[in-house]
């Protein structure tokens, strides 16, 4: 996929998402159908979810792929864990490089993960993993970045 085909996607996503949950006020709801619009528009995701943050951990939350780890440690060195913690955007190109990586898979190749804020408060973390190495770039982090912070407005 081009670089414009990327963004033309990106696009066809976030109008589908801003349009059809213009007035969904479910936070749950509103995950779900951006991971299921997501993994449709974007066939090389391997795995699309959100993990909601609880008190010492992330839960599985709406998910698009197969079953994936069920809680993670909010001190977890991983992607997710380190997105949490630093409540920013972890880029990861080649899943392997990543030091502390917490592997639910071995069909990964690359990865990104985006905070949900409620304000300054992390309430929920967007992971996707990819096959391709290199699937995930600084496109995917800018764009990601509008679904999440649409995702974000819905948590109260």
């Amino acid at each position: 996929m081009t670089r414009a085909e990327k963004i033309q996607n990106y696009i066809a996503a976030q109008q589908r998402i801003t349009s059809i949950l213009e007035k969904e006020t479910n936070p749950i709801t509103v995950m779900a159908f951006a991971a299921a619009t997501l993994k449709e528009i974007f066939p090389q995701f391997y795995w699309i979810g959100f993990l909601l943050v609880e008190t010492s951990e992330m839960t599985l939350g709406p998910f698009q792929g197969p079953p994936a780890c069920l809680r993670l440690s909010l001190d977890s060195p991983g992607v997710c864990g380190t997105c949490y913690r630093t409540a920013q955007p972890v880029l990861v190109p080649d899943v392997a490089a990543f030091q502390g990586r917490v592997g639910c898979d071995v069909v990964s190749k690359s990865e990104i993960a985006l905070p949900v804020l409620n304000g300054k408060r992390v309430v929920a973390v967007l992971d996707i993993d990819c096959t391709e190495l290199g699937g995930v770039d600084e496109v995917d982090q800018r764009e990601l970045g509008d679904i999440v912070r649409f995702v974000a407005s819905r948590f109260q």
